[in-house]
């Protein structure tokens, strides 16, 4: 498969089931701040929490196809094969991006293991082989970009603005934003202000 990231903001999911599995998937679609709409016959506590809470539109009802045909990506993640099987084959065959989380090769995308730090993401996929291990390396790389990044990124992103604005020689931005990218940035919010000070100054 081809990775890609995708702007979902805005945009209609539909998760199908809601179990325990379920909940899972639809906290860490959560995490970016998206809307879910949630299709079964019977809710996992939680998710009705989060419908409590605003988070999440509940449907309860057996899924059929116009509950999806509107929507931008399906995750079919009931306790039936058959169902599962249905959907993914119907949603693929309307154009739609859908995951199959029992078997991922019926579906035409998959969700990886993701850490977030601020405006870095970072995703481990294993193409389905073993979530497992996506999620061992996922845990490693937490440990090695840590909440220090989330800063750093923020850091990098103005330097990268201010220079897009004002600074019209490529070769100019290019030696800038090399500079900026050394590792001495990432702990160091003194050097980090001097060096968008430097910036500033000379574009």
């Amino acid at each position: 498969m081809f990775p890609l990231m995708v702007n979902l903001e805005h945009k209609k999911i539909v998760v199908v089931g809601a179990g325990t599995i379920a909940y899972h998937k639809i906290k860490n679609l959560l995490r970016y701040g998206l809307h879910i709409d949630v299709v079964s016959p019977e809710f996992h506590p939680a998710i009705e929490k989060l419908a409590l809470e605003g988070l999440v539109t509940l449907h309860q009802k057996e899924v059929d196809a116009n509950d999806y045909m509107d929507a931008f990506l399906i995750i079919a993640v009931t306790n039936s094969s058959i169902v599962n099987d249905q959907v993914a084959r119907t949603a693929a065959s309307l154009g739609k991006l859908v995951v199959h989380t029992g078997n991922p090769e019926l579906g035409n995308c998959t969700i990886p293991a993701s850490l977030v730090r601020g405006k870095l993401a970072i995703s481990v996929s294993t193409g389905g082989a073993s979530p497992t291990l996506a999620k061992n390396i996922r845990n490693e790389l937490e440990e090695q970009f840590d909440e220090s990044y989330e800063d750093y990124l923020d850091f990098l992103y103005e330097v990268r603005q201010y220079l897009k604005s004002h600074e019209p020689e490529r070769a100019v931005r290019l030696k800038w934003l090399k500079k900026a990218a050394d590792p001495l940035y990432l702990h160091h919010a003194e050097e980090r202000q001097h060096l968008l000070n430097q910036v500033k100054k000379h574009s």
